[in-house]
């Protein structure tokens, strides 16, 4: 392309060379003309007398027409060596205009075909590394890496020129040019990388004069960021802090996507184990409820058979013991079918549904369980209410097993825009802490269950219990992002807090 335009303007300014010969040539007839029409015809002087100054005459004009073409040839010398110039910083800032464009492509490709943000780190890595060498910055100078959160320190998980001991290096992330680009959110530069309190940790960057910080920041959520730093000088520009801006979000997109998938197969396989641990909770009940109710009654069954005829008082008597297992056994089979789908929770709502619960819960065990507020479950929607309702009987469940309680009480209120529901109770109590410890072994029922299902409705879970001062738990709901369209009339009572 460069020799392609050299050779036109050359072609051009011959043309125009030849130009100025052939009026140089015809300006020197004119003159010579002109020159024996004054003096030789209009003075009548004879051509001895005006030849000498004539000749004088065309040899300046010759030397003047020698000086202008040895001018025009050192301005097309100047002019191509500027051509050729500019042609080659265009040709060569287009070019890595071009190779930005297609690593950003690449870039863009690996987050289309993978999930996984080491990847594409690694690619975001090159994009950037590769603008430097563009620009003139030697490979060789150049170390850089990509810093991810672990917990509350950053480790490099993607590396360029590291040594073996600066692979598990740790750094917190909060001083120096890391600290600095994390809390301004913009790409940072520090010439005093030798100084600096984080990197200079690292033995690979103790050499360098220059150091790049890439925030990978997206709101309120801090991945890490993106180190580079060179042994050489670095001329750097508007368009090096757009690219590596851009290569930022990309890299902060992926990762984004990552802890979503991550996210998601954990909510996958805890919904697996839920389940699981659901089923077989549902086969232990049925194998001491259910199970050994019918096989009492089969047994006593057939042991009437044989009073019929022997005794038949005392078989009435004992099918009235049958009939009493088998009202039992009912209550309980209905009482697990309601919490495997409370129906009357989809047509009557929330209240409706705990009062069922607490009324099986007085007659099977005994319990003395109240419920306040009752009215104010309807400023839930339905999603809401179905999950405030597994809270409540998970709590009134943990609290029947476990509390010994004389007295358990469910309360609902509004206090501003929220939804506030407290499950409290007398009983035994239980250290807190010790629980928060085992949350591992736990599983994802119990209290871990009642978090997970308070947090998909943006509400907090709240659990104080002190041993032998009782339990309370709190449920808090957003109503502006959970509650029922206000309807004029429908709450007219104001509403209180205990």
């Amino acid at each position: 392309m460069k020799e392609q335009i050299t050779a036109l303007v050359k072609k051009e300014f011959q043309r125009l060379q030849w130009l100025s010969f052939a009026i140089l040539v015809l300006a020197f007839f004119i003159l010579v003309a002109a020159f024996y029409y004054v003096v030789g015809v209009l003075l009548g002087n004879p051509l001895t007398n005006w030849m000498t100054g004539l000749v004088i005459t065309s040899l300046l004009f010759l030397g003047v027409t020698v000086i202008i073409f040895a001018l025009m040839a050192q301005a097309d010398d100047r002019l191509t060596t500027k051509i050729n110039r500019t042609v080659y910083d265009e040709t060569h800032d287009l070019e890595a205009a071009n190779k930005r464009l297609k690593s950003l492509q690449e870039l863009a490709s690996i987050m289309r075909a993978t999930l996984s943000f080491e990847r594409v780190v690694e690619e975001a890595l090159n994009v950037c590394n590769q603008a430097l060498i563009d620009s003139g910055t030697p490979r060789e100078s150049l170390i850089s890496t990509v810093f991810l959160f672990a917990g509350e320190t950053l480790r490099p998980v993607a590396t360029r020129s590291f040594s073996g001991s600066d692979l598990d290096r740790r750094i917190p992330g909060k001083r120096g040019i890391v600290g600095k680009a994390l809390r301004d959110v913009v790409v940072t530069v520090s010439n005093n990388v030798e100084r600096d309190p984080e990197i200079r940790t690292f033995s690979a960057f103790r050499s360098c004069q220059i150091a790049i910080c890439i925030p990978l920041r997206a709101g309120f959520n801090i991945f890490g960021a993106m180190l580079i730093a060179s042994k050489t000088a670095v001329q750097l520009n508007e368009e090096h802090y757009e690219l590596f801006s851009s290569v930022a979000d990309q890299a902060v997109i992926s990762l984004q996507n990552a802890r979503l998938y991550q996210e998601l197969d954990a909510e996958k396989q805890r919904l697996i184990d839920a389940n699981e641990n659901a089923r077989k909770e549902l086969a232990r009940d049925l194998h001491d409820g259910p199970t050994q109710s019918i096989a009492a009654i089969a047994m006593r069954i057939n042991f009437i058979r044989s009073l019929v005829t022997r005794d038949p008082d005392q078989a009435i008597m004992e099918l009235q013991k049958v009939e009493e297992l088998a009202k039992q056994t009912s209550k309980e089979i209905r009482g697990m079918l309601f919490t495997l789908r409370p129906l009357i929770l989809e047509t009557q709502g929330l209240q409706a549904a705990i009062e069922t619960v607490i009324t099986r819960l007085r007659e099977t065990d005994g319990l003395n369980v109240q419920l306040n507020g009752g009215e104010h479950a309807n400023l839930l929607d339905d999603a809401a209410q179905s999950v405030v309702f597994s809270i409540v009987e998970e709590a009134l469940g943990n609290a029947r097993k476990y509390s010994q309680a004389n007295q358990i009480e469910v309360r609902f209120w509004k206090e501003e825009n929220l939804f506030v529901a407290r499950i409290q109770d007398d009983g035994v109590g239980f250290d807190t802490q010790d629980v928060n410890r085992d949350y591992s072994s736990r599983g994802s029922l119990g209290m871990v269950n009642m978090r997970e299902r308070a947090e998909r409705i943006d509400g907090s879970l709240r659990v104080e219990s002190t041993p032998k001062q009782g339990t309370t738990i709190t449920l808090v709901v957003p109503l502006e992002k959970h509650g029922r369209p206000f309807a004029a009339g429908v709450y007219r009572k104001p509403t209180t807090t205990p």
